[in-house]
């Protein structure tokens, strides 16, 4: 059983600090949801489950909490550092056994911000993103990106509207079939020195995760990448394929469309995805767990 998280409300920063029951310094994730915003119940749930596994855990609101941008666009990525850098400080916290979680839209800003560290041992994106993409507001259609950084917009792959709507996917996979315009907006991962475990699903209907995740796989394969990679692809999910398994009846376990898969590949891929997802966190930030 985790205790109730410790509130974060300090300045800019605003989060949930999971603690562990053990003792002694631990190490530490920062987990990032998606365009959800705020302190969404999904990226909850994931921060329980690694609290209970013995992981500090920061789960951070980016945008959607008050007196946060309401759309998530033009993020500033010193969000997510800042937050990183305060956490390393924190009693109880092993420094130098940091790590990155983030799903959908946190996944790409998690791939974003491991190719700018160097003290991430491992980065986990669920249903990840191979590139920058532009903001998202429900008030309509962005041209910005969604990331800024020291200031500036973070260069991104525009979306591919051919001026006839035909769904979220396709303005994603659009864009992405047109190489010039995908290689506008392509995340530098080979920069990370961190392990990359990427988790998608083959029938995602909200974007094209398992061949972004390929993408990102075959960049690092090219550039002789150090570290482990590993991608689990599930046939039958959707964009609800990361995460610790949920119980039966509830919304998480339930979803299928419109964001894909069915509820039964849903399912099957956190069954056997969030265990391998806990050996490889284990593996680079609890080696002593793995002996």
């Amino acid at each position: 059983m985790v205790a109730a998280p410790r509130q974060i409300r300090d300045g800019a920063m605003i989060a949930d600090l999971y603690q562990p029951a053990r003792t002694g310094r631990a190490p530490a994730i920062l987990l990032l949801g998606g365009s959800e915003g705020g302190l969404g119940k999904a990226a909850a749930a994931q921060a329980a489950a690694l609290a209970a596994r013995g992981y500090v855990v920061l789960q951070l609101s980016y945008f959607g909490s008050l007196g946060q941008p309401a759309a998530l666009k033009s993020i500033p990525i010193e969000t997510f550092t800042r937050a990183l850098d305060w956490l390393k400080m924190q009693p109880g916290v092993a420094g130098d056994r940091i790590g990155i979680v983030g799903t959908s839209k946190g996944a790409e800003a998690a791939l974003l911000v491991a190719s700018r560290r160097r003290d991430l041992k491992i980065a986990v994106v669920g249903v990840p993103s191979s590139v920058v993409w532009p903001g998202i507001d429900r008030e309509g259609l962005v041209t910005e990106s969604s990331w800024t950084e020291g200031g500036k917009p973070v260069p991104f792959t525009p979306y591919g509207w051919t001026g006839e709507w035909r769904g979220i996917h396709a303005l994603y996979a659009d864009a992405l079939a047109d190489p010039a315009k995908a290689a506008t907006g392509a995340i530098p991962v080979e920069r990370s020195q961190a392990a990359i475990v990427m988790v998608c699903g083959e029938a995602d209907g909200l974007w094209p995760s398992c061949p972004m995740a390929r993408a990102v796989e075959t960049r690092l394969h090219a550039a002789k990448y150090a570290h482990p990679v590993t991608v689990l692809a599930y046939p039958d999910a959707g964009h609800a394929a990361f995460g610790p398994p949920p119980e039966v009846g509830t919304q998480a376990a339930d979803r299928a469309a419109p964001l894909g898969g069915t509820v039964a590949g849903n399912r099957a891929a956190r069954a056997d995805g969030w265990p391998k997802v806990l050996a490889d966190l284990d593996t680079a930030l609890m080696p002593e767990r793995r002996r």
